[in-house]
């Protein structure tokens, strides 16, 4: 009797100090969980009290600050990340607007040279060659940079022919208006030659001819031929410089049979180049000419496209899509949408505080997706980084916490 009432008072303490260590044991993982603690930034699911490495993949643990009552009173998911931290992420948003977008097949073309924005510099008098500041084509020059300087014996002629009228036209009496035609003559054949208002100027300022003439770029392009060198000598008419303007240019696409009838239809196409995925570029389909290639019939398309900047450059590869616009539409740049279980977005709620929405999407081409539901205009989302936000918001809350609808 005496051994049973010992027995049965070892396993009443013993299961006592389960009980508090069990407490206790509850008690620091909920201390850990509330407050900071480590996790692998691969594996959420690893936690621990202290620093060290992740049993799964041997990463090192991350330190994360976890706040309970960080957003308490909100419904939904939300976390709060420092200004500092967004910097270092390179978190970047945008705002959510009405946009005209397509949604058609995307076509891939070439930029290529408008031969129609060709310019020819040609030398306007006979002469030698003294100074070449342009020497290799793809060179880009704006308009106004210098060409060349030549001597030309003739145009130095002329230049003092028209200083000699002018100190004429300031001593003559009866003669004053015959002088001043004559130097307006004088001018004009300057000016024919090629000199510029300025250069004419400084003429006059000067007093004296020179024996070099410098000339300039009459327009910004890149230089693609290249047909002196310093010390030649040039006739009068001989082509010394090609410049290509950028301002237009051709894509070349190629095209199935069974695709034209949408390109037909169409006629005009946005065009979207990778290094600069925002700007969007408007083109006219000028020609297309069907050919027979390994037995299929492809059409080949030539499109000419308004490129203001001068950004789209000959040899790179575009996207182009028919001009079919749906307008007025929320869209968003595609890389805001996340595709997970279901499509979500960060929008920012409020200072440094980012909220997860799901959305409902239409249409979209290769930059943009249309949001029929979910957000609104006027809302901001987050366009780069999205992924790393998510991520920072598995590792605070858990991918148990994340709703699922």
């Amino acid at each position: 009797m005496r051994t049973n009432m010992k027995q049965i008072l070892i396993l009443t303490i013993l299961f006592l100090i389960l009980i508090v260590s069990g407490c206790k044991n509850s008690q620091e993982n909920h201390e850990a969980l509330s407050g900071s603690y480590y996790t692998c930034p691969m594996h959420p699911s690893v936690v621990s009290t202290e620093p060290g490495a992740c049993p799964v993949c041997n990463m090192s643990l991350i330190k994360v600050e976890k706040n309970e009552n960080e957003h308490a009173g909100h419904q939904g998911n939300f976390i709060t990340i420092d200004k500092r931290k967004q910097e270092l992420a390179g978190i970047k948003t945008d705002t959510v607007k009405l946009r005209n977008i397509t949604s058609a097949s995307t076509i891939v073309g070439t930029v290529a040279i408008d031969e129609e924005q060709v310019k020819t510099i040609s030398s306007r008098v006979k002469g030698r060659i003294e100074k070449l500041f342009i020497k290799n084509t793809g060179v880009y020059i704006k308009k106004g940079d210098p060409l060349y300087s030549i001597y030309s014996e003739q145009l130095q002629a002329d230049e003092k022919e028209y200083l000699s009228l002018l100190e004429k036209h300031k001593t003559a009496d009866t003669t004053k208006q015959l002088i001043k035609e004559l130097a307006e003559a004088a001018k004009n054949k300057l000016l024919f030659w090629g000199l510029s208002e300025k250069q004419i100027s400084d003429l006059e300022k000067s007093g004296n001819a020179s024996s070099l003439v410098t000339f300039y770029s009459p327009e910004a392009g890149y230089v693609t031929e290249v047909n002196i060198t310093e010390g030649m000598y040039v006739e009068e008419g001989s082509t010394l410089l090609k410049i290509i303007s950028l301002h237009k240019v051709w894509v070349e696409a190629q095209v199935y049979s069974n695709e034209i009838s949408t390109i037909e239809e169409s006629k005009r196409f946005q065009v979207f180049s990778e290094s600069n995925p925002k700007e969007v570029y408007t083109g006219k389909l000028v020609y297309n000419n069907p050919v027979i290639e390994e037995g299929k019939r492809i059409y080949l398309l030539k499109i000419r496209v308004n490129n203001p900047k001068g950004n789209l450059i000959p040899g790179t590869l575009v996207s182009v899509v028919p001009e079919k616009l749906f307008a007025n539409v929320l869209a968003v740049p595609k890389s805001a949408v996340l595709l997970e279980k279901m499509k979500t977005v960060w929008v920012l709620a409020h200072d440094n505080t980012f909220e997860q929405r799901m959305v409902e999407t239409g249409a979209e081409n290769n930059y943009w997706i249309e949001i029929t539901s979910g957000l609104k205009q006027g809302d901001i989302v987050v366009t780069e980084g999205a992924y790393l936000i998510n991520s920072e918001f598995i590792l605070k809350s858990g991918a148990g916490q994340r709703h699922e609808h």
